[in-house]
Parts: C-alpha cells; sequence; structure tokens
C-alpha cells in the first residue's frame, strides 16, 4: 500500500529516445495485496497467468482485461510474496501526438482531451503502447522501454474503493492525485 501511495506524482517514460516517446504522470493507482486479497490475481497462488506478481519488485505484470483491455501493474514486494499496483491513469507531460497516434484506432480519442487520454487502465496502455508482449519488463533497468522516475514533491493523495472490485471491496486501495483532470471517476 505504501508503494501506490507513492507512486502518485511518479512519472512513466516510456519508449526513451526515439520519436514515440512519452512521459506521463502517474496521478491514480489501486493496491492489490496478493494472496490475502481476493480481488487480486495472485489470491490463488503463483498460476501460470499470475506467476510474475511473486517475483522481483520492479517489473511489469501486463494482462488483458475482459479480451479487450490490457492493463499494467507494477510489482510491488519481496520475491516470493505477492503484491502489485495498477496504474488506473496518468497524464501526458510530453509525447501527446505519439499518445494520440497510439489511440488514433479509437474515433473519440482524436477528439479526447489531453486530460482523457491515458484515463483508466486500458487507455493508459493503449496511449503508451504497452501489451502483453512488455509483460515482465524491468522498469528500473537501464535501457528498457519503460521507466519509473521519481517525484520531485509528494502528490495531495485522496483515497477510495477500488473501481469495479466486488471481492474485498471495502479497503481503500485506490489512490488518486487530488483533483487532477487525468483521474477516472468516481474522482477522489
Amino acid at each position: 500500500m505504501t508503494v501506490a501511495r507513492d507512486l502518485v506524482g511518479c512519472s512513466l517514460l516510456v519508449d526513451p529516445g526515439t520519436p514515440a516517446e512519452v512521459r506521463a504522470r502517474i496521478v491514480e493507482v489501486e493496491a492489490y495485496l496478493g494472496t490475502e486479497d481476493e480481488a487480486s490475481h495472485a489470491h490463488r497462488g503463483p498460476t501460470p497467468r499470475a506467476a510474475i506478481m511473486f517475483g522481483e519488485p520492479g517489473h511489469l505484470y501486463v494482462y488483458l482485461s475482459y479480451g479487450v483491455h490490457h492493463c499494467a501493474n507494477l510489482v510491488t514486494e519481496v520475491e516470493g510474496k505477492a503484491g502489485a499496483v495498477l496504474l488506473r491513469a496518468a497524464a501526458v507531460e510530453a509525447g501527446e501526438a505519439a499518445v494520440r497516434e497510439r489511440r488514433r484506432r479509437r474515433a473519440a480519442a482524436r477528439e479526447q482531451p489531453a486530460a482523457a487520454l491515458l484515463r483508466g487502465p486500458g487507455n493508459l496502455c493503449n496511449g503508451l503502447g504497452v501489451d502483453r508482449s512488455d509483460n515482465g519488463i524491468d522498469v528500473c533497468a537501464p535501457g528498457t522501454r519503460m521507466a519509473v522516475l521519481a517525484c520531485a514533491a509528494p502528490a495531495p493523495l485522496g483515497a477510495g474503493p477500488r473501481v469495479g472490485i466486488t471481492r474485498n471491496p471495502d479497503p481503500l486501495l485506490r489512490f488518486a492525485w487530488s483533483g487532477d483532470p487525468a483521474v477516472s471517476a468516481p474522482r477522489l
């Protein structure tokens, strides 16, 4: 849960040094607490799908949600103990044209304001070009296509329940930059 709060305000740097480079500030995340959390993919143990969540921290866990949208999580616990943070929304800081190009297949995305481009985990992955081929990449390793950059100052945080969760819905495990227009609904 601490890592989830600390990620809000950090930046994602994707495809550095290329024409598709994007820098986006993380504005919304959700924590998933491993085997103790019924809503976590790791709840049933290290299945083939969720095994990466039991690996080293700092790696991406990318999965296809309902066969439609990719979702990206950062593995956060020590090796052997599952835990991850879902990246729910980010605000584009640089590379808006690259994000719009990646999202061009969705007609509505061409007309959206910048704050909406990476709002929601599926839009975030689509706009950053993240898919299953990114599963397992180390966001802390030099030369990787996606890196997490430290934030300059703590973000003004709001907390609330996770979105769309029916199992273990009560804990306040969703964290967002209070008042940021890139945060998804319901706003915190």
